[in-house]
């Protein structure tokens, strides 16, 4: 059972809430990607032979019967951080140079399907079932020009966005109202400001916009779409806890650029400590007040870790 010593100031959790927050194992994966005004579907992870799996630049988050995130004890894991260990995607999608890369998630479940604060997600699509967390998004340029043979453990990843908490806004109160026990109840509490990168994500109807730099040089290059979930807190007796990873990459090719180049980025695991503040976060002690964006700087700062 997790302890959480400081419950007396921002309410005291039933058993049957938190061993909630235990049993919960839901997950999701990438819909499909909007570029360009062409839509790509995602691949289908329960049907190999589904066509769509050879019209994809989508990699496989993970098998339908394999582990659906990534958990701190593998975040040195070079393969699983870059991209849960997929193997390259058949296609490649065109996207030009600062404009926009739309990725739409996809819930296995349906806790929230048709609750209200969810957006326009249409009828019978799940959306993402975790409210609580961090949306980032990473880019890596795939040697020889090549992503569908990628090995992106190899990746050098620059990070281009991250949304931890943004403590000037709240959650809507109808989110707020539909995460109750569905999986888990939202925090920071009620009275307490505090906007995590993924409510906004599960209010814009479960999709998630990211920039392709200005300038940046033609070529092939991968997205690594990273959804961090913290709503089961680390437990040193319980190795299935901590801060979840789900991670989608996306194959694009950059149109219309200029001559800039990526700078020297970051290991997939190295983004993270295994022992970090990040990856060891307790949501329900903190309630928001002094989370830290994790990671590397943004680009094109200048490109130092941040302290853990």
């Amino acid at each position: 059972m997790v302890i959480f010593s400081n419950a007396s100031r921002f309410g005291v959790l039933t058993l049957a809430s938190i061993l909630a927050v235990h049993k919960v194992n839901a997950h999701g994966q990438i819909k499909g990607v909007l570029a360009n005004g062409i839509y790509n579907d995602g691949p289908n992870i329960y049907w190999d032979a589904d066509p769509v799996n050879e019209q994809t630049a989508t990699r496989k988050m993970y098998q339908a019967a394999g582990p659906s995130y990534v958990l701190p004890q593998d975040f040195s894991d070079n393969s699983k951080m870059a991209c849960e260990g997929a193997a390259g995607a058949p296609k490649i999608i065109n996207v030009s140079a600062g404009s926009d890369l739309r990725v739409d998630w996809v819930g296995a479940t349906s806790e929230l399907d048709g609750k209200p604060g969810t957006g326009n997600v249409p009828a019978g699509q799940n959306p993402w079932v975790h409210a609580m967390g961090t949306m980032a998004s990473y880019i890596a340029k795939c040697t020889n020009d090549d992503c569908t043979t990628y090995d992106a453990s190899q990746g050098s990843w620059v990070k281009l966005a991250m949304f931890g908490i943004d403590k000037s806004e709240t959650i809507s109160s109808g989110l707020r109202e539909t995460m109750k026990n569905k999986p888990e109840e939202y925090y920071p509490t009620p009275g307490t400001s505090g906007l995590w990168g993924m409510a906004r994500f599960i209010e814009a109807s479960s999709s998630w916009t990211v920039t392709i730099p200005k300038g940046l040089a033609n070529g092939q290059y991968i997205i690594r779409q990273e959804v961090g979930a913290i709503h089961n807190p680390w437990n040193a007796q319980d190795d299935t806890s901590g801060t979840q990873l789900y991670i989608g990459c996306i194959q694009i090719n950059v149109i219309n650029g200029g001559n800039t180049k990526l700078p020297g980025g970051t290991r997939a695991g190295s983004l993270y400590a295994t022992n970090g503040a990040f990856a060891r976060y307790n949501v329900y002690e903190d309630n928001g007040m002094t989370f830290v964006d994790p990671g590397p700087v943004l680009w094109p700062s200048s490109y130092a870790k941040r302290e853990e």
